[in-house]
Formats: C-alpha cells, structure tokens, sequence
C-alpha cells in the first residue's frame, strides 16, 4: 500500500514528544491501538526532567557533545549534514536520499525520535529546527549557534585543564 501524506500542526515545544510517538506508531503492526504508553512516571522511558525545555547556547557544549554521543548512527549522519550547512534547510525527501532511508520523509521523523528524548532529558529543545513546506513536506535544519555547538560536539567531551583552558579527555 502506497504511503499517504498527512499534515498535522503540533506545538513547537511538543515537536520532540511527537516525534517520538510517530516513531513508535511507525514502528508498531499495522491495526494495533496507537502508542499511548511513551510517557512513565518520569518523563518518556524513565527520563526525568523538569519544566520547559529550554534552547541550546553556547554554555552547553558538555549537554550537546553527550547527547551527539548517544546518537546512533543515522542520527549522527542527519546531526553532521545539519551542523555542516547552519541555517540551510533541507526537505524531508532530500535528508532521506542522502542517508539512504527506506521510509523517505518519514524514516528522518523516526531518526528524530531518540535525539528528542536525549534533549528533554538535559533539559534542551530538540536541535534541529523544523519548517512547514508549502507542498505539505518539511524542511529541516540547524540554526547556526545550534550547528556550531554541535560541530563542536562532534570532536567528543572536554574537560577542564588545571589552566582552565579546555582540552579534550582522555577515554
């Protein structure tokens, strides 16, 4: 059966929780009951957080090079095609082509899933920005302090030298 396209709005701070129910709606057998049970007593999957999210700066270079760590590897390829173009906006469709998804616009919202979680777990909105297309796709993309901070992330955790000047750890 061919794929329908459907648009819905969501509010821009409930975008990550979104994304991580499609993911499991995607992920569940055809005519079971939608995924209700995402949210435990602490948040999804047992992460705690507390009050809003908030939006990346500079201050969380630790929070984004954890949460660029945790990502598998789909993620990461999206994360550092994002961070490599700040600001620039690619279609749903196109990401997909890039990092050869089989589920096209829909693979990249089920990619998203995990990275949404991670934020809210630090307290963070989801880094990657979405826009609405006119022919009903969506562009995705990083806004530029967003996609240095990750272009930073990239190169693993730091911590602090005696000189306070930073360095990268040692694993």
């Amino acid at each position: 059966m061919a794929d329908k396209e459907v648009t819905v709005a969501v509010p821009e701070e409930r975008v990550p929780e979104f994304y991580a129910w499609f993911a499991a709606f995607l992920a569940a057998e055809p005519g079971t009951p939608p995924p209700l049970g995402l949210r435990g007593r602490h948040g999804p999957r047992g992460f705690r957080h507390h009050g809003e999210a908030t939006a990346w700066s500079a201050a969380d270079a630790d929070q984004a090079a954890w949460l660029y760590g945790k990502l598998a590897p789909p993620a990461r390829e999206l994360f550092d095609l994002l961070a490599e173009a700040p600001g620039e906006r690619f279609g749903g469709e196109d990401i997909a082509k890039r990092l050869g998804l089989e589920k096209g616009a829909h693979g990249v919202a089920g990619i998203l899933a995990w990275p949404g979680r991670y934020s809210r777990h630090v307290g963070r909105v989801l880094p990657i920005a979405t826009d609405g297309r006119p022919d009903g796709g969506t562009d995705y993309y990083m806004d530029p302090d967003v996609a240095d901070l990750f272009a930073g992330a990239r190169q693993g955790p730091r911590t602090r030298s005696r000189g306070g000047r930073r360095r990268r750890s040692q694993r």
